[in-house]
């Protein structure tokens, strides 16, 4: 058992890792999906030059077990300082943040772990005895366990720090056990104490980060950190640092609500997303018929906010005439039956793709099929009072095209926040208008009123505002397109210094030849000049590069696509990580179990991975169930496995490097990684992208039928 426990555990600890490290920088970057691009490709990087750079480090047994317990030591000491991060990076506390200071913690960060994980696998390689496939056996094992563990215990139970800390205690026991003497056993105790204090300073620290603002309460649920704040009198609730509301704030719960139901005061049911919980419902139940059906993902949201709240917005909450429905917006409405007279879309803007999936032609669609016919629906994002910048332009005006591909009327309400008003049916902003519906409905509104729409609905300004977003750039956001949540980073980094706003307007500006068509036509170029060298070892070695750039690529569509679809990643994350590597474990076992390896096999595999992701292009258009994206990743992984150990053996016949097709995998990886969530995504979307995968491959695949004609 010695023998196979240190793969085992080196899987373990890197996946388990992972995971809380995916999570802590959701947290700290406000659920944006780009970090998991982030993190995942600074994983890879460093991991593969760790593998790659292994063989200058000589191996010596006594220093093995150490490895680990630095690793253990090192990860906790990297989260306590992302999570104070912000005092050095100078931002406040739940302020957005650029792209820059995501990914150098991301390189950071994982150049602390990923790299002397990387020299680990080499030298469990070492102490295999050279059986480089074995550890891989084991360390997808170790890993897959790892997963399921994280996923079904640790992840529902605990919070992050005290997940991280739970797999530092098992994992330094377990290298005592098959390691140890009497000369580690106060280091092992050293660890176990820091690993127990770092567990207790987890909300302490959480308290020093949100300073001066007072946190009064910390939960990881599942869709989310969730954390309260006060200030004063005023109580905020925010989930991975993005603000879900703040009460009291009438100004945004009156706009929120009235602008659409002054369109048709008579309205009876009425659909909420999101934000109720801040005021809104308050404002809707001001009109007597007004009957709700609130769709909040996140119970826990509702209990904080009975817990937190002062009693007259909890009596709000309990009202008979407010119906709370714990589910996805976008699942209730696939869902129910129902038909309203208004849908009010209460979510922040889309600064992530899971709050873009309610802002895409799918969505708007689907809400209209739930609208009667003179319906209303209803969002509001943040603008600008006066100056309209071509960044902030093309934004709202992808928002606006979007909307107009469904709804033929529209109404957009001018301000530093802008409330896009949709129908079937006419829809008026006259000033005189709504001021007489708001007296004749004897509503006390401070903000909506008619003292202040005297400003805010000047024709002027709503006129200008119209012409300034109709004319912007004519693009539409759909959900594996998703254009309008690129053009919110691109907003955003008008924000910061530095190069970021030059590079967004760049790409931005860039056709889509630059990203796809160039790149592979430099990948067929470098196929064909290794092609006339004839050397045995890039027919092993490229199919490990392209394999490492499909599966991190084709994973992080996974992700994507999933968060679109269902709006849950944060609680899944684990269990999608799970199955590729279960998918890699089954499929390295069945590669060594080949009696046969040679190049016609692995050409088969490379076959397998064109079949593959051609049937993941066309299954998902179809909306496709959960279970589907378990079983790519699942199958994604089996093939993985297979070409790695094939590849390798294949490699090894010729060179005796443990770390260089381990590396070379990785570091195909990082590229996918990189450039698929920061740019190849948002930019060209999933099935711009699953057609040049297949592509890719499909050359590969005759680069490999090239290599068997000459052999």
């Amino acid at each position: 058992m010695n023998k196979y426990v240190p793969p085992f555990l080196l899987g373990f600890l890197a996946l388990s890792f992972q995971v809380f490290l995916m999570r802590e920088f959701s947290v700290h970057f406000y659920g944006n999906e780009i970090t998991f691009g982030f993190i995942l490709a600074a994983w890879l990087l460093w991991g593969g030059i760790g593998s790659i750079s292994a063989s200058k480090f000589k191996f010596h047994l006594k220093h093995f077990p150490h490895i680990y317990y630095l690793i253990i030591l090192l990860f906790p000491v990297c989260l306590m300082g992302l999570r104070l991060s912000r005092f050095l990076l100078k931002v406040l506390p739940g302020e957005i943040t650029g792209i820059t200071p995501m990914l150098s913690s991301s390189l950071l960060l994982a150049f602390f772990i990923s790299f002397p994980l990387g020299i680990l696998f080499v030298f469990n390689a070492h102490y295999q005895k050279g059986d480089l496939f074995q550890v891989y056996i084991l360390e997808s094992l170790g890993s897959a366990t790892a997963g399921l563990i994280v996923y079904f215990f640790l992840i529902p139970f605990f919070s992050n720090w005290e997940g991280v800390s739970i797999v530092g205690v098992f994992v330094s026991l377990s290298v005592f056990f098959v390691f140890g003497n009497k000369k580690q056993a106060f280091f092992l105790l050293s660890i176990l104490i820091f690993l127990a204090a770092f567990s207790f300073f987890d909300l302490p620290s959480q308290k020093l980060y949100w300073k001066p603002f007072q946190l009064i309460q910390s939960k990881d649920s599942r869709y989310g950190k969730l954390q309260i704040l006060q200030t004063e009198e005023q109580i905020s609730l925010y989930n991975n640092s993005l603000l879900i509301y703040s009460y009291p704030d009438l100004a945004t719960a009156e706009e929120s609500v009235h602008f659409a139901l002054l369109q048709n005061p008579s309205a009876k049911h009425v659909l909420l997303v999101g934000g109720g919980a801040g005021g809104s419902l308050e404002q809707a139940l001001k009109y007597s018929q007004v009957e709700v059906d609130y769709v909040e993902l996140d119970p826990e949201i509702i209990r904080f906010s009975l817990q937190f709240l002062p009693e007259k917005e909890q009596n709000v909450l309990r009202n008979e005439r407010v119906h709370i429905i714990y589910q996805d917006g976008r699942t209730f409405l696939h869902k129910t039956q129902k038909i309203y007279d208004m849908i009010i879309l209460n979510l922040p803007e889309p600064t992530t793709a899971q709050i873009n999936r309610f802002y895409t032609r799918e969505f708007f669609l689907k809400a209209r099929e739930h609208l009667t016919e003179q319906g209303i629906f209803s969002f509001r994002v943040p603008s600008a009072e006066n100056y309209i910048s071509l960044e902030l332009q093309n934004f709202l005006a992808s928002l606006y095209h979007t909307l107009k591909e469904v709804f033929p009327v529209i109404e957009i309400v001018p301000g530093s926040t802008n409330i896009f008003l949709a129908s079937s049916f006419p829809l008026s902003i006259e000033i005189e208008e709504l001021n007489n519906t708001i007296e004749n409905l004897n509503l006390q509104n401070t903000y909506v009123s008619p003292q202040l729409l005297f400003s805010r609905l000047n024709p002027l300004r709503v006129e200008l505002i119209k012409e300034k977003i109709t004319t912007g750039k004519k693009t539409i956001n759909q959900d594996f397109s998703p254009i309008s949540y690129f053009y919110n980073s691109v907003l955003w980094s008008t924000h910061f210094k530095g190069m970021e706003r030059e590079l967004f307007t760049f790409f931005s500006e860039l056709r889509s030849i630059w990203f796809l068509d160039v790149p592979l036509t430099i990948f067929i170029l470098i196929l064909l000049f290794l092609w006339l060298k004839r050397k045995k070892s890039s027919f092993s070695l490229i199919p490990l590069a392209v394999m490492g750039f499909t599966t991190i690529v084709a994973e992080i569509i996974v992700i994507i696509s999933f968060q679109t679809l269902y709006g849950y990643l944060y609680n899944r994350i684990a269990f999608l990580l799970t199955s590729f590597m279960i998918g890699l474990f089954l499929g390295s076992l069945r590669g060594k179990k080949r009696k046969i390896i040679d190049l016609p096999r692995l050409l088969s595999i490379q076959f397998g991975f064109i079949l593959l992701l051609f049937l993941f292009q066309v299954i998902l258009k179809t909306h496709p169930p959960e279970f589907f994206f378990f079983g790519f990743l699942l199958a994604l992984g089996f093939l993985g496995g297979d070409l790695f150990v094939v590849s390798n053996f294949l490699f090894l016949k010729e060179k005796k490097n443990y770390g260089l097709g381990y590396g070379v995998d990785l570091l195909g990886s990082f590229f996918g990684a990189l450039a698929a969530s920061s740019i190849l995504i948002p930019l060209v979307g999933f099935p711009h992208l699953l057609k040049y995968l297949l592509l890719l491959n499909s050359f590969c695949l005759i680069f490999l039928l090239g290599g068997l004609k000459k052999t």
